[in-house]
């Protein structure tokens, strides 16, 4: 069974530089090539080499999880419809994401509640900690890292607006166009995490 893994608190939203990648494989460029010239030549513009190696992983991985539709969406539609596709492959490549998500994110859409509080993230997180070992054997700071990194990718996605230390839910439109590809990859009940779908 899949497990929570902390390499999350390494792995932020990453828009732009995934976009930067995207449209690099979009035009016909090899993966494994391009891995290498991320790192030698730092196409993502970061300040530092270290970076731009911690994170060439987890961009690849989420760009593996596009087919050619979705990657063409990904790089070339609207803001929103492209952060929600980045969203969804960060959930479809992390457990913690993705369980947050379906199992707070959504519940408090279905409820027609305003904020998600930092209780809720805290006894959310408590009870995964109980089921899991990784989890438990983790620090204090990155139990709190990994939290925190989990609400970055819910803001920097247009899912949450940080107030002080809770966050106003934003109910998204998603397009009819980002569901069916959702769906044709049987992947429905993600659109339906994301919208609030029923």
């Amino acid at each position: 069974m899949e497990d929570y893994s902390a390499k999350l608190t390494a792995e932020p939203f990453l828009y732009n530089e995934t976009k930067i990648i995207g449209k690099y494989l979009l035009h016909g460029e090899d993966e494994q090539t391009l891995k290498k010239r991320n790192v030698n030549e730092n196409l993502i513009k970061h300040k530092k080499t270290g970076s731009v190696k911690r994170v060439n992983s987890p961009i690849f991985r989420r760009l593996k999880v596009m087919d050619n539709e979705m990657l063409q969406e990904f790089v070339y539609s609207d803001i929103e419809t492209s952060k929600y596709i980045l969203l969804y492959t960060i959930m479809k490549t992390d457990k913690l994401v993705r369980e947050f998500i379906i199992e707070v994110y959504k519940d408090k859409l279905y409820m027609r509640k305003d904020y998600i509080e930092k209780f809720d993230i805290d006894n959310w997180y408590e009870e995964k900690c109980i089921l899991s070992q990784t989890l438990k054997e983790r620090t204090e700071s990155t139990s709190a890292k990994l939290k925190q990194v989990i609400m970055k990718i819910l803001q920097d996605s247009g899912l949450v607006i940080k107030e002080k230390n809770r966050f106003k839910i934003v109910r998204p439109l998603l397009k009819e166009k980002y569901i069916s590809m959702l769906e044709k990859n049987g992947d429905i009940q993600y659109a339906k995490a994301i919208g609030g779908l029923l």
